[in-house]
């Protein structure tokens, strides 16, 4: 799809996505059509693999041992190789635990309840300007990751509006994290991973080689059909993503209040420009061995360069510049300049859950060191 023409269409979709919402907090993602649309997918496609299953044992096992055993065996490795994969639990940065942390999971404790939502079985940290909530395995493991040079920046309110928001992913029915939807959004890529030719085929007989070669061109082609569809699927899914996301802003909104939200959306909208003076704070910290290893600041000289950025901001201007340049069919959170406008469009609302100074200070100390590790990470990546 020409990219002008994409562009169009996505922000046409957020625009009528927006009006949909303009004035009403939602509560709930409602079924769409693209959600069933996945569902159905994933259907017809776990469907396929139980189907290959079930012709591989067969053609295996028939007059066993037979020549069909030659058949039997590829048709059954394409059927695993093609099984239904739920989203892994990953290798945390950090898994930081209550015992630990008892000052951050109080305040969780304080959102899970407000929100009605679940705790999650894991509280992980990463260096990363960014947070994140995921459902993974066959026992629906819930992780939440607070990213700390996100969180290490931003104001009291803004820390309850920031864990808010994921507490909502975990009650909100985010096709993302839906068990019904995964075969749809993954199967495309592990296709297109199935059919990329060799790197090399410089060790195999000439045979080999020349069927290689003339098999290539149809690789290429088979590879490049199903990264096109993990893109229409992803676009399809991109609606319902964006609907979530609206729906735990909502949730954010409701405890964390409206100015809370508006605050994280423009830093949202303007990353980049805090990650860079986030990195540069770092680098000076590390400059010197002494402050880097005995006497770290913690988070304390990445917020002052983050108010530095904030200082220069026109806010209305970088949330209205938001709305074009992210716009996108394939992203899964709607441009943080519509987000922004949208939370202003509802009720003006005041924070239920409120994070003192003299906590959020706590919690600081408490992840202190976990702030001085990431620094180095922080530095060395941007370096």
């Amino acid at each position: 799809m020409p990219g002008g023409y994409s562009k169009k269409l996505a922000l046409r979709l957020d625009a009528q996505q927006y009006a949909a919402y303009e004035g009403t907090p939602p509560t709930r993602p409602e079924w769409t059509a693209a959600r069933a649309a996945l569902i159905a997918l994933s259907a017809a496609l776990v469907a396929m693999v139980a189907g290959l299953a079930v012709l591989g044992g067969w053609l295996t096992l028939r007059d066993f041992p037979s020549f069909s055993i030659l058949a039997g065996v590829p048709v059954l490795l394409v059927a695993w190789a093609l099984r239904p994969r739920l989203n892994p639990e990953r290798e945390a940065w950090h898994e930081i635990r209550r015992d630990n942390a008892p000052t951050l999971f109080a305040l969780l404790d304080r959102i899970a309840s407000a929100a009605d939502a679940p705790m999650p079985h894991r509280v992980a940290l990463d260096p990363e300007f960014n947070a994140s909530a995921e459902i993974c395995g066959l026992r629906r493991r819930r992780t939440m990751t607070i990213g700390l040079s996100m969180f290490g920046v931003i104001a009291p309110r803004q820390r309850v509006e920031l864990l808010s928001h994921e507490f909502g992913h975990f009650v909100n029915g985010d096709p993302a994290r839906g068990l019904l939807t995964q075969p749809a959004l993954r199967t495309p890529l592990i296709l297109a991973d199935l059919m990329r030719p060799a790197g090399s085929i410089g060790t195999e007989g000439p045979l080999m080689q020349i069927t290689s070669l003339l098999m290539r061109p149809f690789q290429l082609l088979l590879v490049r059909l199903f990264w096109l569809m993990a893109l229409g699927v992803r676009a399809v899914a991109a609606r319902d993503h964006q609907r979530a996301e609206y729906c735990a802003d909502a949730l954010a909104v409701r405890l964390a209040g409206t100015d809370a939200v508006v605050a994280g959306m423009v830093d949202s909208a303007v990353t980049e420009r805090l990650v860079a003076a986030i990195a540069a704070a770092e680098r000076g910290t590390q400059s010197n061995p002494e402050t880097a290893r005995r006497n770290h600041p913690g988070a304390a000289r990445w917020r002052e360069a983050a108010d530095a950025v904030r200082a220069t901001l026109n806010m209305d201007e970088e949330l209205d510049k938001s709305v074009t340049e992210d716009a996108s069919l394939w992203n899964s959170h709607p441009p943080s300049g519509l987000r922004a406008r949208i939370a202003q469009s509802w009720p003006h609302t005041d924070p239920s859950v409120v994070l003192s100074d003299t906590d959020s200070a706590e919690i600081d100390a408490e992840l202190h060191r976990f702030y001085a590790r990431a620094g180095r990470d922080i530095a060395w990546s941007a370096a």
